[in-house]
């Protein structure tokens, strides 16, 4: 088996996001706001050649959080047979030091009760309350400073 990551298109990643994150929504529906910036990222982990799991990051800022270089993690999704195998997190650990080459000193996002775990493993640290997304469920912002404060 071979594990094989590259930049990818707004479009490659949809079916995943559609499938994984909002099967409530059409394929089209799943287009984020920014996802064709030229400061946009797309990444895909293709595992024996196939697309399964994607990671999307957009050059966006917080407003609770100072930072030269923010970026947006939207967008991740790992095909649910894949889950659990380590691909998710070899794909997000891969955009990070992407990232991190590019000077981006932090990277934050809003996350699922359910993915708590996932991120927490890879060092990412919980800011706010918890908050509701409509016809996803309840989420909180969770973030990660690249560069020693």
């Amino acid at each position: 088996m071979r594990d094989e990551i590259h930049e990818i298109t707004t479009q490659e990643t949809l079916s995943l996001r559609q499938r994984v994150l909002k099967p409530f929504l059409r394929e089209d529906q799943c287009v984020n706001p920014g996802d064709d910036l030229i400061t946009t990222h797309h990444f895909g982990l293709f595992h024996d050649g196939k697309l399964v799991s994607v990671a999307t990051f957009l050059l966006e800022s917080h407003p609770d959080f100072a930072a030269g270089l923010p970026y947006r993690l939207r967008g991740m999704a790992t095909d649910v047979s894949y889950q659990g195998q380590g691909l998710g997190q070899k794909l997000l650990r891969h955009g990070i030091e992407h990232l991190r080459q590019k000077r981006c000193d932090l990277i934050w996002f809003n996350a699922r009760i359910k993915a708590f775990p996932f991120y927490e493993k890879l060092g990412f640290l919980y800011h706010g309350p918890l908050f509701e997304m409509k016809d996803i469920g309840p989420h909180k912002v969770m973030y990660k400073h690249l560069i020693p404060r």
